[in-house]
């Protein structure tokens, strides 16, 4: 099938169908290739029926079907389109479960700011081109799963485009490609946690905080993934245990 774009009268449309849509239901057939709704937008094709387990793996995808194209063009504001065409294309796998709005259609003008970083589809094949294999941190889930880990991943540039802390991530908190229990859980306010509480520590918001530090002394997109993770608190050890670096916290 050859890839297409929702023009602004099917991205309205499809925001539409959203909002009221029923469970298990899919898209109007006029959003896949309708004459007003759609337009051919690139010389690739795409698998319709090709599944896909992650969207660790769908962002593998689409990086190789677009890889001769510029990924910042394609992840610029007038290609939102195809992002959305490619979601209701997909939306067998990525609809299973109902969710909001901007997961499906790429939304620059959020409450809070842009929430385009949130769209399922859009994102990985963002962060698979940013980061390649140790993106699936943050892509290990189903195509219709965000979950915390991706949010606290992707909602901030200056984590989502660093290089060194994406790998860090991806060593502490994944084992045998599933994330950690515990790895994006939230560290309770001191005047909330109990005698001995250690919930939290280690967690991925507390390694921001970790690398910032080390960014004082060290360049950190540079430095290799074990020494930043020798450098780290000991509040890390036993994510670091679990490393296939096999390092030791110090």
């Amino acid at each position: 099938m050859k890839v297409r774009q929702l023009t602004d009268l099917g991205t309205a449309k499809f925001r539409t169908w959203l909002e009221s849509r029923k469970p298990g239901e899919s898209p109007p057939p006029s959003l896949f290739d309708g004459e007003d709704e759609t337009k051919e937008l690139l010389h690739r094709e795409i698998e319709l029926g090709k599944k896909f387990a992650t969207r660790f793996e769908l962002g593998c995808y689409l990086v190789e079907v677009f890889r001769d194209l510029p990924a910042q063009v394609l992840l610029s504001e007038k290609n939102d389109g195809l992002w959305n065409w490619l979601t209701v294309a997909y939306f067998d796998q990525i609809g299973k479960k109902t969710s909001k709005y901007w997961h499906y259609v790429v939304t620059r003008r959020g409450h809070a700011g842009s929430l385009a970083y949130r769209h399922l589809l859009r994102t990985s094949f963002e962060m698979y081109w940013r980061h390649g294999e140790t993106s699936l941190v943050m892509l290990s889930g189903d195509l219709s799963t965000w979950g915390d880990m991706s949010e606290q991943l992707t909602s901030r540039q200056n984590i989502a485009y660093h290089h060194g802390f994406i790998a860090a991530a991806n060593e502490l908190y994944l084992h045998d490609g599933k994330l950690i229990k515990g790895a994006a859980s939230r560290l309770k306010p001191a005047r909330k946690r109990r005698p001995g509480d250690s919930g939290g520590r280690g967690n991925v918001a507390r390694l921001a905080l970790a690398v910032r530090r080390l960014c004082r002394t060290y360049d950190t997109h540079e430095l290799p993934t074990n020494e930043m993770l020798q450098l780290l608190p000991k509040e890390f050890a036993r994510f670091v245990a679990k490393s296939t670096l096999s390092t030791t916290s110090k």
